[in-house]
């Protein structure tokens, strides 16, 4: 039953380790993201020569809805990095509470071998006292 508890909360570690590593991978995308977003937008704030005024009206739209996408993509990538410490915060607590358990088997079983040891020693004890009582 022990080890079983120690193995189910082994796999819930490996499950957080593994949602971590899926947020730490969502968040670089969404930072490689953000980076080419951020560039475009430079892009549309250099002055281009002989844009005409419906060029100069479409960029303008461009440029809010790139603020706009920008925005979102900012929040995303906030939402993604909470998550992301957030599974690295239980996947340590989840590691504290599987080293915790497997330290309690070993002493458990350190236990037994003290008192098993000790049941010897006493049985020798005794069979080494009668051997000399009848002698």
């Amino acid at each position: 039953m022990r080890n079983h508890l120690i193995k189910q909360q082994q796999q819930q570690l490996d499950s957080l380790l593994q949602q971590r590593d899926r947020l730490a991978e969502r968040e670089a995308v969404l930072q490689e993201q953000e980076q080419r977003l951020r560039q475009a937008r430079q892009l549309l704030a250099e002055p281009q020569a002989r844009t005409s005024a419906l060029g100069l009206l479409n960029q303008g739209q461009i440029r809010q809805h790139l603020e706009q996408v920008l925005a979102v993509q900012q929040r995303q990538l906030q939402a993604a990095t909470q998550d992301r410490e957030r599974f690295a915060r239980l996947s340590r607590q989840q590691a504290g509470k599987v080293k915790g358990l497997e330290l309690l088997e070993q002493e458990r079983r350190q236990e037994l071998q003290r008192r098993q040891q000790n049941r010897e020693w006493e049985n020798q004890l005794e069979w080494c006292l009668s051997r000399g009582s009848a002698e």
